[in-house]
């Protein structure tokens, strides 16, 4: 366990979030707004899968044409919760989503 605190914005990149849990051997980093309150936090599972690191999943053309777009977007926002520039984040405070 660490006990520095590594913290990123809504706007940083994902690229450099990576960078920074490697560098710094830790698994998620607080996800702050621009007055300094945890507003999420960003984890090696919300990484998994994703575009930028080349492991974007990819579904079967025949679900694409049961399901049609649309109704994909709307399963996968409702599993994923919001976003923080683009990665999924777990929601802390008020404005959590139960």
């Amino acid at each position: 366990m660490t006990r520095t605190i590594v913290p990123v914005g809504r706007d940083t990149p994902v690229a450099e979030a990576i960078r920074m849990m490697l560098e710094n051997h830790i698994g998620g980093l607080p996800v702050m707004d621009e007055v300094g309150r945890v507003v999420g936090v960003l984890t090696e599972g919300d990484l998994l899968r994703r575009n930028e690191t080349g492991t974007e999943r990819h579904r079967p053309r025949w679900l694409e044409v049961l399901m049609g777009p649309g109704r994909i977007a709307g399963a996968y926002t409702s599993r994923r919760g919001r976003a923080a520039d683009g990665a999924p984040v777990h929601q802390t405070g008020a404005g959590a989503r139960r």
